[in-house]
């Protein structure tokens, strides 16, 4: 939180802001001119291309003019030959030129207007070979009409090229102009952005020194945190010896005594039992029960403490399928006793220690012969799927680029209440009395803190009456 509000890192950031802004200008000016020099010079190379195409036009109708002259003057077929060529190249410079100017509606019109003049001055060549072939000369053909019509005829193709040039020169012109006004511009933007990348160098470098002036006081603090964090740590290490130290007095210290109270209780029924006066049979049953209860609670309490703490040198690929396999085979007598039927899928392999996974699904189907139905055989479920994103992303704790499986344990038990579904994975927590069901109230904390500890989550879904379903998220090993 100081490090938030260090003036040094403020300025930082207001500097990177302002180098991104001026990188984003700098860009969009440069991008700008760039895209308008490009339109400009394709322009000007349109415009070109039409002129271009207009003077090859023209000299294909002065080619054909000057061919139909040597035909009818000589009548060598050789100018005929290139008089055809010379309209083939003509039909097809007009084609060219009417989708060059696709876009221009006055010059689309300036040569429908010559493609019709073109037309009618080749109709007038035409009748005059025909006729030429027809006499052998053009004596009869010729008069003063026509000749003026023909002179006219070709003045009118040339005004109409001239109209189409203007118009063309007129377009080049513009073009020309702005392509040399942008290129004119360049400078000036170079020196633009020169002058941004000045600035930019200058910010970046303000931005080093204040943010390395900010990190050295940053790892000042963090240096101290970790220092804090290491005797943290080692108090933390400290308080889990005596922890472990006192599981073992609880194991063996603490059990003797409560073994003495069980066994004197036990002479004390054998040889006074129908003696005592009043309740005192009854007291003392209730002294045994109660020493056997603390002993069972001890001991539940020393595997709590050693839940999940296997040595990571232990940690190995488990099958789980032959970890559960091997576990129904040792409680074959209790399945048998109940009518139990027990199902299992196929389950993939997971990470870990065969007894941690052995004592999950121990506690598990226990739990479900436990609390069955006296009017139904009991029939548990074990299968697995991989678990959905969706899922998977309901959980912090899990690391969404890794690949889970969900195992489900159902039952058709009594189950339990909705509301019950977090607490009865609370240590010693019951949902029932101890004269109904037997057990501490422990096994499920020590099924959670082993899923946990294996990079999992564990969580129930049931209702009063309708059976139990345990979910058991894991990370599994690919095949």
């Amino acid at each position: 939180m100081k490090n938030e509000q260090n003036p040094s890192i403020r300025q930082v950031k207001i500097y990177s802001i302002v180098t991104l802004l001026l990188i984003i200008i700098g860009s969009g000016v440069s991008y700008w001119t760039a895209g308008k020099i490009e339109y400009y010079t394709d322009g000007v190379m349109h415009t070109s291309d039409v002129l271009q195409r207009t003077d090859e036009l023209y000299s294909s109708i002065l080619e054909r003019e000057t061919n139909i002259r040597g035909y009818v003057l000589t009548g060598n077929e050789e100018f005929l030959t290139n008089y055809h060529q010379s309209h083939v190249n003509a039909e097809s410079l007009l084609t060219q030129l009417q989708e060059l100017t696709m876009d221009n509606a006055r010059q689309q019109n300036n040569i429908e207007e010559l493609r019709g003049l073109i037309n009618s001055r080749v109709r007038t060549f035409e009748a005059s070979i025909t006729y030429m072939k027809e006499h052998g000369d053009l004596v009869g053909f010729m008069d003063p009409n026509k000749i003026n019509n023909a002179l006219s005829g070709y003045t009118l193709i040339k005004e109409v090229v001239l109209r189409i040039n203007d118009v063309e020169n007129d377009l080049f012109l513009q073009r020309n102009q702005g392509l040399v006004n942008n290129i004119n511009a360049l400078p000036f933007i170079v020196g633009l952005i020169s002058l941004f990348s000045i600035t930019i160098g200058l910010m970046t470098f303000f931005s080093i020194y204040h943010y390395n002036k900010a990190q050295l006081a940053a790892n000042k603090e963090i240096t101290l945190f970790q220092q804090k964090l290491r005797d943290q740590i080692k108090l933390l290490d400290d308080s889990n010896k005596e922890l472990e130290q006192f599981a073992y007095v609880a194991s063996h210290d603490l059990q003797e005594p409560l073994r003495k109270i069980t066994a004197f209780s036990d002479l004390l029924k054998e040889q006074y039992s129908g003696k005592l006066e009043g309740e005192g049979d009854l007291y003392l049953s209730r002294i045994t029960a109660a020493a056997v209860r603390m002993r069972r609670l001890i001991t539940d309490l020393l595997e709590y403490s050693r839940a999940g703490r296997i040595e990571n040198e232990k940690i190995t690929s488990v099958k789980l399928t032959t970890v559960i396999s091997d576990m129904l085979e040792d409680y074959e007598i209790a399945i048998q006793d109940k009518s139990a039927k027990i199902t299992v899928g196929e389950l993939p392999k997971v990470k870990g220690s065969d007894t941690e996974y052995r004592q999950v699904f121990q506690n598990l189907i226990s739990n479900s012969l436990k609390f069955s139905k006296p009017s139904l055989n009991p029939e548990i479920s074990i299968t697995s799927e991989k678990a959905s994103d969706e899922l998977i992303n309901k959980y912090p704790s899990l690391n969404s680029s890794e690949n889970y499986c969900l195992i489900k344990v159902s039952d058709n038990g009594i189950g339990f209440e909705k509301t019950h579904a977090e607490r009865i994975f609370s240590i010693f927590q019951r949902l029932h009395g101890k004269k109904e069901y037997e057990g501490t109230g422990i096994g499920l904390s020590i099924t959670r803190k082993i899923i946990e500890k294996n990079g999992g989550v564990i969580f129930a879904e049931s209702s009063a009456g309708n059976g139990a379903v345990f979910n058991i998220i894991l990370p599994y090993i690919n095949a």
